[in-house]
């Protein structure tokens, strides 16, 4: 984009383009602005696409996690405003960020847009001399902008009008938290509650103007991952662009445990990101140096320091449908919790199977929070659901095996005089992480098979990958029935062999 205004013609074009693409328009200010060009690469396409679906109503509530230094603040926050404006205005935007500093001069850079002889030709508009800061400016057609920080006051000022069926403004945030207070709960917790209380009443209309959160990932329990999990009811379009691109589709790999995103799908090759920016031998060089913060920041999956016990490559992996004809025994492995608030442990049931020409198989899995009375309930459907032989079923579950704990023991006791399931409590003396130890170089050795086109697969990889030495993870329902499971079945397979011979 090198046209300069300089004939009618150029002045039409130019006013009828510019609101109309997202990418053209950051294109053309940005080179006007800091006099050299703005540098495409396919992802812009994407995040541009996206952002427009913003103006035209399409999308209400919109998370973009992407790597830092990929212009996502030039594209969504400067020129989204700007190009907002343009087309209407009357517009009311507010921009949040983590710092004063960073949104005020993001402010600026928005008001020098407005404010220059380009943008001027094509959209004149005046900016008010009596509401003029940096923290807060307003058009004379009534628009503006109010600037400051996630964690600072917020009053005084909405985004959007009370007006619907066109695009009034909206709720920016540009990375509400610093990774250097990543690991701080406390200030986690405060901005993650902004968003169920401040934030949306600051808002004209809640449930129609937009929220945009833009950032890259710092913490497992961030603001982005404190949405994408429900955090406050309700489901947000998500553009997740990581810095290697995996070679398969959104939804193949999209995060399981993201029960309220609503995944973006785009279409990019696989491989870096942004060869421009990080070549595929930068990328290897930031996963070796730094493991966490390439997997937060630039792959946008954070997981809990102290790195992983369980490595996605140590899996093997089995069709569903073409289960291996000898498996010997089939055992059920429980973890059970007793309270189903919001901060309780789940219940966990797996099914496992034992080959002697395959290994160990998890065959099965169901994960809930569930009190104590639907234990029974919920135990007795999954032992039915695998008791009987069928197509891809060779052989029937004998036995499940359930932690001696409180809630444990009352299911073995339920289930043992109620439905004559045979049911046992297995003990735990050793800690989780010696556990994990004991068991790892059996997965690491290609021992263990998960099912490749399961449902839950994507949770269940999630869980065991951020299960770290420090314990610094949040769940590990499904890794104690794991560990369980590889422990008995290596215990009574060796038993099975010592019998025969």
């Amino acid at each position: 984009m090198s046209i300069d205004i300089n004939t009618i013609q150029d002045k039409r074009m130019l006013k009828y383009l510019l609101p109309r693409s997202g990418l053209h328009f950051s294109r053309y200010f940005f080179k006007k602005r800091e006099a050299r060009k703005f540098m495409v690469n396919a992802h812009h396409h994407i995040v541009a696409d996206t952002l427009q679906k913003v103006l035209d109503l399409k999308i209400k509530r919109l998370i973009i996690n992407i790597p830092p230094g990929y212009t996502k603040t030039e594209e969504a926050v400067v020129n989204f405003i700007a190009r907002g404006l343009a087309i209407n205005p009357q517009a009311l935007f507010m921009h949040l960020s983590y710092s004063d500093d960073l949104a005020l001069w993001n402010s600026t850079l928005v008001r020098d847009t407005v404010k220059s002889p380009e943008y001027q030709e094509l959209f004149p508009m005046a900016i008010r001399n009596d509401v003029s800061s940096k923290k807060k400016w307003y058009t004379e057609q009534g628009g503006g902008l109010y600037a400051t920080s996630a964690g600072g006051q917020v009053t005084g000022f909405r985004a959007g009008r009370m007006e619907q069926d066109k695009f009034t403004g909206a709720l920016i945030i540009d990375d509400p938290i610093k990774p250097d207070d990543a690991y701080k709960e406390p200030i986690r917790n405060r901005i993650n509650n902004r968003f169920m209380n401040t934030f949306k009443s600051r808002l004209a209309l809640e449930s129609d103007t937009p929220i945009i959160l833009i950032m890259q990932r710092v913490h497992e329990d961030d603001p982005s991952g404190f949405l994408l999990t429900g955090g406050t009811g309700e489901k947000w379009h998500h553009l997740m662009l990581p810095v290697d691109i995996p070679d398969a589709p959104v939804k193949h790999w999209y995060p399981h445990e993201y029960t309220h995103g609503i995944p973006i799908e785009y279409n990019l090759p696989p491989g870096a990101l942004w060869k421009m920016k990080h070549t595929e031998e930068d990328i290897r060089a930031m996963e070796k140096a730094d493991p966490y913060t390439f997997a937060s920041q630039y792959e946008q999956k954070p997981s809990p320091k102290g790195g992983s016990i369980f490595k996605d490559e140590f899996w093997k992996y089995y069709n569903s449908n073409a289960l291996p004809k000898d498996i010997l025994f089939k055992r059920i492995y429980c973890d059970t919790a007793q309270e189903k608030g919001e901060h309780n442990d789940y219940t966990c049931f797996q099914c496992w199977a034992y080959s002697p020409t395959k290994g160990i198989l998890l065959i099965d899995l169901f994960k809930e929070k569930l009190e104590t009375p639907e234990l029974e309930t919920a135990f007795v459907a999954f032992w039915n659901k695998h008791k009987y032989k069928h197509k891809n079923n060779l052989i029937g579950v004998q036995k499940a095996l359930v932690e001696k704990k409180s809630s444990g023991s009352g299911l073995v006791q339920t289930i043992t005089r109620k439905h004559n399931i045979p049911i046992e409590g297995i003990d735990r003396s050793k800690g989780k992480v010696v556990r994990a130890m004991d068991v790892v170089p059996q997965i690491a050795s290609g021992n263990v098979w998960l099912p490749e086109d399961a449902e839950w697969l994507s949770d269940f990889l999630s869980e065991c990958r951020k299960f770290t030495p420090l314990m610094t993870h949040k769940n590990d329902d499904q890794i104690d029935p794991m560990m369980d499971a590889i422990q008995d079945m290596l215990v009574e397979a060796n038993n099975m062999y010592l019998g025969a011979i």
